[in-house]
């Protein structure tokens, strides 16, 4: 039980202690950042009373753990050779053709037929 609240002891830490420190000179508003939480310090709407503003899961953490997925999901779309890069481009226009040309099937088949009493089920 003792390990257990060391435990919690040490989240908490982590979560309240920051370790980044960003200030805005044209707003003045600080962002302390932890390794769980971060914190927004500004200037009110009326410059006499402050906004705080608590972010709860934007810490560091999830911050650098945003920027490597993020990084891996934008590698793949682009090809390190350029004949790569350009038959994914060239796939990916002839897709665009082609829902396209289905689209303006649809909206002409939409403006020649009409739905009359027939076309529904009266079971329904």
């Amino acid at each position: 039980m003792k390990a257990f609240w060391k435990a919690m002891g040490v989240a908490a830490l982590a979560a309240l202690v920051p370790v980044n420190f960003k200030k805005d000179e044209k707003t003045g508003k600080k962002t302390y950042q932890s390794l769980l939480i971060s914190v927004d310090v500004g200037p009110g709407k009326d410059d006499v009373h402050t906004d705080i503003g608590i972010n709860i899961g934007e810490g560091l953490l999830t911050d650098l753990g945003r920027r490597f997925i993020g990084s891996k999901r934008e590698a793949a779309m682009f090809a390190d050779d350029e004949p790569d890069a350009a038959v994914v481009a060239a796939d990916e226009l002839q897709m665009a053709v082609e829902v396209q040309t289905i689209a303006n099937e649809i909206q002409a088949a939409d403006g020649e037929a009409e739905a009359t009493e027939a076309d529904f089920d009266p079971e329904i």
